[in-house]
């Protein structure tokens, strides 16, 4: 870690700038937490509370049952001191993400330095470590992933500074003992990032090994006299005891469910296809090898990977999910395409084969877990490839600078690309802020905490009453606990009893969550449900109508004889 740039002061105040982009208005843009949000938030009090999730099991390590899709346990874990200082909310859930954000941030520019120090003069490192710091504090991608609860966002961080740590183990001299004690931090911050999330299961332990193997190859090249087994014991140990639970669990639900879920390999399609093209050619030994499912299915992995790199997805539209990409920008400025390229070219040229591999490995498994998914290409599953990306366009920027000021000044080039980024700057915040919470408030599940703030008043007056909820816009008992803090014993007793779906309740005491108001089984009673399945009711009372942000009604709730 390169002390020169912790101490700086523009560190500090690039730090604070980031810290702000990232926090400023920080429930209303996103407008509302996602259903992750509130299961994150949740279970993390009830094991503030209980030393259990809201399913009964204690302290889960490698990962929370939640909604049935066990979840990665690291960014519950980061949750609960927040809760236990500010309550259950949304601020709480989300500043996990937003710390992480800022040390991504900070992160990117010890990564820069210390990849390039061999490259450059130490003025030149300084300054290309405060680039890369400025870009990623202004980068769309990286502060859309810092303003939700977004475990990947927390992994993220966790992966760069385990990068960091190791490559500080694997550049110190074999005769300092201190190489052991930067190798076990690597290895604790990359396991911890297995433990936060489903892609870094495949990015961390390759990382990991390739540290280890360069540790290794470095101490056989300068061996000494005295081994100091010691460390060996310490790294070693550290780390069985961190992948234990993994092994144990290898071929529970625990960490298979997400893959069998969302696997490009387990598409049915495939088979079929491979299928009816054996058929076509009499299953002959040649078209059963030619058309064999792994063929096909590698193809179409291919073809996934490959899609990640288009630059409409990095550079114009982004992610189609509104909820990864504020629709207006790709993951980075239309103008950074030039300074990916100028990068990249110079990178090649210049840096030595052993950060080229690792910025390569990086990459390259940093990407095919998402490859590996239905959906392609995902913004979310490849955030913790940024770091790479905005490297190449630090050193593109500062190459484009170092020309300028070849051609003009250097005070008139620095003006004109601060005065760019500034613009684009300006435009995405406004639509990220202004725009994008009234455009996507759909998206974001907007409504809920209206909702249920109506269904607590109604069952204040009708306390006897069943109260029937619509599953239409997704995990209503979740949100019902989070936005009245429930009591987590309660949903713990009811555990064993409650009928769910997948881990998901589907009734606690006398609210029922149901699929279609049509499911309703006695009345009188409280009904909440769309416009569309409300108007078949004749209400008792006055119909309370929820809306979205732009106005648009989302629920509707009131009494029904």
């Amino acid at each position: 870690m390169n002390s020169f740039l912790l101490k700086n002061r523009w560190t500090i105040l690039i730090a604070f700038l980031a810290l702000f982009l990232r926090s400023f208005q920080l429930t209303s843009s996103p407008p509302s937490p996602y259903w992750e949000e509130v299961a994150l938030g949740y279970d993390a009090y009830t094991i503030s509370e209980t030393g259990k999730d809201h399913h009964g099991n204690s302290w889960p390590l490698v990962a929370f049952e939640s909604f049935g899709d066990w979840k990665p346990s690291g960014y519950f874990y980061a949750v609960v001191p927040f809760i236990k200082l500010m309550g259950l909310n949304l601020w709480a859930v989300r500043l996990p993400s937003v710390v992480a954000g800022v040390a991504i941030v900070i992160g990117l520019g010890v990564l820069t330095r210390i990849l390039a120090v061999k490259a450059l003069k130490e003025k030149q490192s300084s300054c290309l470590s405060m680039v890369a710091m400025l870009l990623a504090t202004v980068n769309p991608w990286l502060i859309q992933f810092s303003r939700a609860g977004w475990e990947v966002n927390l992994a993220t961080a966790l992966i760069l500074w385990g990068v960091i740590a190791g490559w500080r183990a694997i550049g110190l001299e074999a005769k300092q003992r201190a190489r052991f004690i930067w190798l076990a931090v690597s290895a604790l911050l990359l396991i911890l990032a297995m433990y936060t999330y489903h892609s870094a299961r495949i990015l961390a332990p390759v990382l990991g090994l390739w540290f280890a193997w360069q540790f290794i190859v470095k101490e056989l090249k300068n061996r000494t006299k005295k081994v100091f087994w010691q460390g060996y014991l310490l790294v070693g140990l550290l780390t069985l005891v961190l992948v234990q639970p993994f092994i144990t669990a290898w071929e529970s639900p625990v960490l298979g469910q997400r893959v069998a879920e969302t696997s490009i390999l387990q598409k049915v399609s495939i088979v079929e296809r491979s299928n009816q093209l054996k058929d076509m050619h009499d299953n002959s030994w040649w078209a059963r090898l030619a058309y064999h499912r792994y063929l096909i299915g590698g193809g179409e992995v291919l073809q996934n990977f490959l899609s990640h790199f288009r630059l409409d997805f990095l550079f114009l539209d982004g992610d189609v999910n509104p909820r990864h990409s504020s629709q207006y920008f790709g993951l980075f400025y239309p103008v950074e395409l030039v300074f990916l390229v100028v990068g990249v070219v110079w990178l090649l040229k210049n840096l030595p084969a052993k950060q080229k591999q690792l910025l390569a490995l990086w990459l390259v498994f940093g990407v095919l877990p998402a490859a590996l998914t239905k959906a392609a290409p995902h913004a979310l599953r490849i955030l913790p490839t940024a770091s790479v990306w905005l490297v190449a366009i630090a050193v593109g920027v500062w190459q484009v600078w170092e020309w300028l000021s070849r051609v003009w000044n250097k005070k008139l080039a620095k003006l004109v690309l601060v005065l760019i980024y500034l613009g684009l700057f300006i435009v995405f915040y406004r639509h990220l802020l202004v725009v994008y919470p009234q455009r996507y408030s759909a998206e974001w599940q907007f409504g809920y905490q209206g909702m249920i703030a109506a269904v607590e008043e109604l069952r204040a007056t009708n306390p006897d009453l069943p109260v029937y909820i619509t599953r239409e816009h997704g995990r209503p008992a979740m949100y019902y606990w989070f936005y009245t803090a429930t009591d987590p014993r309660l949903v713990q007793e009811a555990n064993s009893a409650a009928v769910k779906d997948q881990g998901e309740f589907l009734q606690f005491e006398n609210l029922y969550f149901v699929r279609s108001l049509g499911e309703i089984e006695r009345t009188p009673a409280i009904i909440v449900g769309s416009p569309a399945e409300m108007e078949n009711f004749l209400l008792t009372d006055q119909l309370i109508t929820i809306t979205n942000l732009n106005g648009e009604p989302v629920w509707q709730l009131g009494l029904v004889d």
